[in-house]
């Protein structure tokens, strides 16, 4: 499980994700980038990209660049692993 801020103080966060219609079905995925040091000992190649709080309003009503621009891997200091 992943978590963000401390132990004491662990907030939700949430994996940018997106979405259409294909063949009258709606299709799903989420984004992935290179992974922070805290998850590379555990998946080397990739890590979802986890968008804090506060960025969820600029990745579903930002304009594309600005939301692009939080594809990036989140900061290990403010993850755990339990």
């Amino acid at each position: 499980m992943f978590a963000f801020g401390s132990p004491a103080t662990c907030s939700p966060c949430a994996f940018a994700g997106i979405w259409r219609v294909s063949e009258g079905l709606r299709r799903f995925a989420f984004l992935t980038c290179e992974p922070n040091p805290l998850v590379a000992p555990l998946h080397p190649k990739a890590m979802p990209v986890i968008l804090a709080p506060e960025d969820y309003d600029r990745w579903l009503d930002g304009e594309a660049a600005d939301a692009c621009s939080l594809a990036q891997p989140f900061p290990s200091q403010l993850m755990r692993v339990g």
